[in-house]
């Protein structure tokens, strides 16, 4: 008896080993062990996924705790093991939103991470983009995009995380006395995004990558964030290139602006009369913090007169004072009618007539008439419709324009308007809308920086426009300039003209002036010159 037991022991242990040697094997098979990368900061194990290797949730900089909160990043420390890059990691400190029904509120501060994604027929000197996610500078993770069509085009993508909210761009009085000059403090989001691409020259050759043709993109918060990159000094010699997708015209404010915002946070979160300001803010909690931005209405955006940012960014733009390499600078045809309708039609009632003519007073004044003769046939449509173009030329559209206009006398600019009308919509746009939502503020995610971004892929006609694009964004450091299926022509002082992106594949070409007046830029904007 007890032979026969241990034999039918044995015969279920093989068994058992051959079915987790097939489990092992399909594992292997689907989520398969990458390339082992050798470099400068350690030995890196990622993953392969179809074409590409993945590398997830790697740290570039020392964990933003304790005495580090509210401080600039400091360098990460080599690995001693060997790091297993098999997941993405903590997103940073951010609550809920309705735009990403997919993603819980996060109170992780160690959250300093990026992911390498790598064309697995892997070669040296490859082009290197680094992406900047959007997310109003309060929410948003590196693992927003899925740019895996980027990287199979022959590209390395390096996406990125940054602190958020009040825990990325608080400005303080202290906070300026503990900085290294003694005056400067906010912007330690951005000061991430420096400190990460010193990890990518620093490492990125052992990935394949070119150190020497990086380009920096982003998109909304993220745009603002290249803004910043190109107009620091800081961030010198660490890009060769720089792309701004619906930045507006690059805004930021004096550090002693940025203090008086930081101010009411202090007050809000209970630290006001604290004797050590910094001690008490410092030991909130990251909910703690989350809801003293929220009660503080705590506004972000760049802190200028500081040595990472000398200048307000507009300004050194215009006086030539940034990084001079070439950009590609541009936005979606209708950028804000989607938040018209998120604020109105999402959470309340449509837009009617007399809140329509009551914005057009309150912002215009008077301009107002000429504003109503410009929008007229949209208003005879749907006020909301009005108020959405109204809103996306003088808040999106024109300012970028100004920028464009500013960059171009020092530096080759490439200036485009995404304008597919067949782009799919945001998923949470599941109430129906007043008025055509057109082609809205993030409609070009998924043609650039991966097509999971939408439930149902790209259709072979959005495909065609997909490719061009990234295309020419991979391109941008290559000599000559953006390469694609027809000639981009540089946006110029004596020939302003920019490429109209299409449905289907198609491209236009526009003269700037015919642009703005399309627009109606002459209502809201003085141009550079």
């Amino acid at each position: 008896m007890k032979k026969n037991t241990t034999f039918f022991s044995h015969h279920l242990n093989a068994r058992l080993s051959v079915r987790l040697l097939a489990i092992a094997l399909l594992t292997l098979t689907t989520n398969a062990i990458a390339h082992t990368i050798h470099a400068p900061v350690g030995r890196i194990l990622g993953t392969k996924s179809g074409a590409i290797s993945l590398y997830q949730g790697i740290p570039y900089a020392q964990p933003p705790v304790g005495k580090l909160r509210w401080a600039a990043p400091e360098q990460v420390k080599p690995f001693t093991h060997l790091f297993k890059a098999d997941g993405s990691g903590n997103e940073c400190v951010q609550k809920a939103v309705y735009w990403r029904p997919d993603k819980p509120a996060s109170w992780k501060e160690d959250c300093l991470t990026l992911n390498v994604y790598v064309p697995n027929s892997r070669r040296h000197d490859m082009p290197v983009i680094v992406g900047f996610h959007g997310g109003g500078s309060v929410n948003g993770s590196k693992s927003d995009w899925d740019p895996r069509e980027l990287a199979e085009a022959g590209n390395i993508i390096v996406t990125v995380n940054y602190r958020l909210g009040a825990m990325g761009y608080l400005a303080l009085n202290e906070l300026n006395t503990e900085s290294k000059n003694g005056s400067s403090s906010g912007n330690y989001g951005d000061l991430d995004k420096i400190e990460a691409l010193r990890w990518v020259k620093n490492n990125i050759s052992a990935f394949g990558g070119n150190p020497q043709r990086v380009t920096i993109a982003g998109q909304s918060a993220g745009a603002r964030a290249v803004c910043f990159l190109v107009a620091s000094p800081e961030a010198k010699g660490l890009f060769q290139g720089a792309i701004i997708e619906s930045g507006r015209d690059c805004q930021s404010v004096p550090n002693e602006q940025a203090v008086k915002t930081g101010d009411k946070f202090v007050e809000a979160i209970g630290c006001n009369d604290s004797k050590d300001k910094l001690a008490c803010l410092r030991s909130k909690t990251p909910s703690e913090v989350l809801d003293a931005q929220t009660k503080s209405k705590f506004s972000l955006t760049t802190v200028s007169g500081v040595p990472a940012q000398p200048k307000a960014t507009l300004e050194a733009f215009r006086a030539g004072e940034f990084n001079h390499v070439p950009m590609i600078v541009g936005n979606t045809r209708d950028e804000t009618r989607l938040f018209v309708y998120a604020a109105n039609d999402m959470v309340d009632q449509p837009v009617d007539k007399a809140q329509y003519e009551n914005e057009v007073r309150t912002r215009m004044g008077e301009k107002a008439t000429a504003t109503f003769a410009a929008y007229a046939s949209d208003a005879r449509k749907s006020p909301g419709l009005a108020l959405g173009s109204l809103d996306a030329d003088q808040t999106y559209i024109c300012p970028a324009s100004v920028a464009i206009e500013a960059l171009a006398k020092w530096t080759t600019v490439y200036a485009y308007e995404f304008s597919d009308v067949t782009a799919p919509i945001s998923t949470f746009t599941t109430i129906p809308s007043s008025f055509d939502i057109g082609i809205p503020h993030s409609a070009e995610l998924p043609y650039i920086w991966g097509e999971k971004i939408v439930p149902n892929r790209l259709t072979k006609e959005q495909e065609k426009l997909a490719k061009t694009m990234r295309g020419f964004w991979g391109s941008l450091t290559s000599r000559g300039g953006p390469k694609g299926p027809v000639i981009w022509p540089v946006w110029s002082e004596s020939s302003p003209q920019r490429i109209i992106f299409k449905a289907g594949g198609k491209t236009q070409i526009m003269k700037e002036s015919d642009y703005r007046k399309l627009h109606h830029c002459g209502l809201f904007t003085t141009q550079a010159r």
